[in-house]
């Protein structure tokens, strides 16, 4: 990490950390075929606004604005991210999400 970079993500982690969140269980190998792997790619895909009308914009004091990395993909996206943010998401992922939430007890 570069030492003009730990404020701000410092307050990224910060921001983050304040966030409620689930933990699902996908008990698998990671890697790109795997069950998490497909849940990743999709879940970023769903989220991500980048060459779309955003459904969810980012704040206009998000610090991705001045991500000058990549091809605008931080920017663009509304996402802190650079992985999958321009791929489409496969719908039939939402019923796998669906039963890994129910797995863990939450749905």
């Amino acid at each position: 990490m570069r030492v003009f970079e730990r404020p701000f993500e410092e307050e990224v982690s910060r921001i983050i950390g304040a966030m409620p969140f689930l933990w699902i269980g996908i008990d698998d190998a990671p890697g790109a075929s795997s069950m998490r792997g497909y849940v990743e790619r999709n879940a970023i895909a769903l989220l991500s606004n980048f060459d779309k009308p955003p459904l969810d914009a980012p704040s206009g004091n998000w610090r991705g604005t001045a991500c000058d990395r990549g091809k605008g993909l931080v920017r663009d996206s509304g996402l802190w991210n650079q992985n999958h943010v321009d791929e489409g998401y496969d719908p039939a992922f939402l019923d796998v999400l669906e039963r890994f939430v129910e797995e863990s007890g939450a749905g």
